[in-house]
């Protein structure tokens, strides 16, 4: 193995592509960060040569698919994300917790306890590997993993490193250069690991010993310096930037003792506030300055490190400014109207929901599966006056008595529309179709 390190901006990534192009003729492989680097670096490369006519480029997912997809035979289907959901649901519904059956009531729990598993797979240890609560909740979501003779992502890279370390057949002998990581799961560790002694590895890493910014990378510098022995090339700071003070930041950034700074000159500002809408509202100031200054606003962007969590307070604070904006992120489904109540109707359908998540769906637009809103004969009739089970529709109408009843009911007509769908003969509706 090869080891390139140094601070950022110290042209580690325009060497790592020097030597791939270098290597043209053996096909090599490039392991990059994300899938939208691909394109990047294939545009990098074209600029760097004529034509690129051999290797490979892709993140490390891509690379255990394609060692997957070429060495095991009998593999099992891998769980998508909507289907491992709804089995930690299943695992979470059938264990007895002691201690956290209250917290286990709520979606969250479901979604914590696949992080976990997903954190200890990615480590390569197993449900015997740990202990308590957390030992049998990982033993049950295997055993129905088995049951179901299916697999997930974080299992499937850990076979691939396997197979690259048990079969000398599973690698050609390409050699392999990586960029874009600062920490190595156990899968993509043992997966380098077992490369390195087959074949050339390259792999860089941002890191400058002795800087307190890069800490927590002395590990995994030293256990890549462990396997590179003296083929380690350390690159040097270069002078990329625009303004001094930017240059001065990133070389001395946590350091005790520094030099004179330079001056800032509006290179670098900082900004206080009280919460994270108080924060977004100075920097909404500091754009609309920038905006009447005649900068465009397509020129503009701003970092945050959850789209998601930073959502809801950007709109808000953004949208009261006047401020123009638009956030490059998907919505999940879940974050819809229709999607809360879609997820009601099949927690409520297929998970043995409690009344909560069916009025989750029936207070929603989205409710009418069918009809309209105050016909029979459909879940959506369920929602008029006349059914007695207005109020979770957002009706004031006196409640009468029996809606307990006739909210029983409208939870058999849900089940079995659903259940007519699963069995291949869905209501004529195209909002149900979704489901598909």
């Amino acid at each position: 193995m090869a080891l390139l390190v140094g601070p950022a901006n110290a042209g580690k990534v325009a060497r790592l592509l020097d030597l791939y192009l270098a290597s043209l003729d053996r096909e090599p492989v490039l392991i990059v960060p994300t899938r939208g680097d691909v394109e990047r670096v294939e545009r990098e490369l074209l600029t760097r040569s004529l034509g690129l006519f051999g290797g490979w480029i892709g993140t490390f997912d891509d690379l255990f698919r394609r060692i997957l997809a070429s060495g095991v035979d009998g593999r099992k289907p891998q769980l998508t994300s909507v289907q491992r959901s709804l089995l930690l649901s299943r695992v979470v519904a059938g264990a007895s917790l002691n201690g956290l059956s209250a917290s286990a009531r709520f979606p969250g729990f479901a979604d914590a306890l696949g992080d976990a598993i997903a954190d200890l797979e990615s480590g390569l240890l197993g449900p015997n590997d740990v202990d308590g609560d957390l030992a049998r909740l990982y033993a049950s979501y295997r055993s129905e993993l088995d049951r179901l003779g299916l697999s997930d992502a974080d299992l499937e890279r850990g076979r691939a490193a396997d197979l690259i370390a048990g079969e000398l057949s599973a690698w050609g002998g390409e050699p392999l250069f990586a960029y874009g990581f600062e920490d190595l799961t156990g899968a993509q560790w043992k997966l380098l690991e077992a490369l390195a002694g087959r074949t050339e590895v390259t792999v860089s890493l941002p890191y400058a010993a002795g800087r307190p910014v890069f800490a927590s990378l002395q590990r995994t510098a030293t256990d890549l310096a462990a396997l590179s022995g003296d083929r380690i090339e350390e690159l040097g700071p270069q002078d990329w930037y625009d303004a001094p003070a930017l240059a001065h930041l990133a070389n001395t950034l946590f350091e005790e003792t520094s030099p004179e700074p330079p001056p800032l000159d509006g290179a670098v500002r900082f900004l206080e506030a009280a919460g994270s809408r108080g924060g977004l509202e100075l920097v909404g100031d500091e754009i609309l300055a920038l905006l009447r200054s005649g900068l465009p606003a397509e020129e503009i962007a701003v970092v945050c490190p959850s789209v998601e969590r930073y959502r809801a307070p950007l709109e808000t604070a953004f949208g009261s400014l006047g401020v123009p904006y638009a956030i490059e992120s998907r919505v999940s489904l879940p974050k819809t109207a229709f999607g809360h109540a879609l997820i009601g109707l099949l927690r409520f359908a297929w998970l043995a929901g409690s009344r909560r998540d069916l009025f989750s769906f029936l207070r929603s637009r989205s409710r009418r599966l069918g009809g309209h809103a105050g016909g029979g004969g459909g879940a959506a009739g369920a929602g008029s006056c006349d059914s007695g089970t207005c109020r979770p529709t957002g009706c004031r109408g006196p409640r009468r008595r029996g809606a307990g009843s006739r909210a029983d009911d409208v939870a058999r007509r849900v089940r079995a529309r659903v259940s007519a769908h699963r069995n291949g003969n869905p209501p004529r509706s195209p909002r149900l179709r979704v489901c598909r």
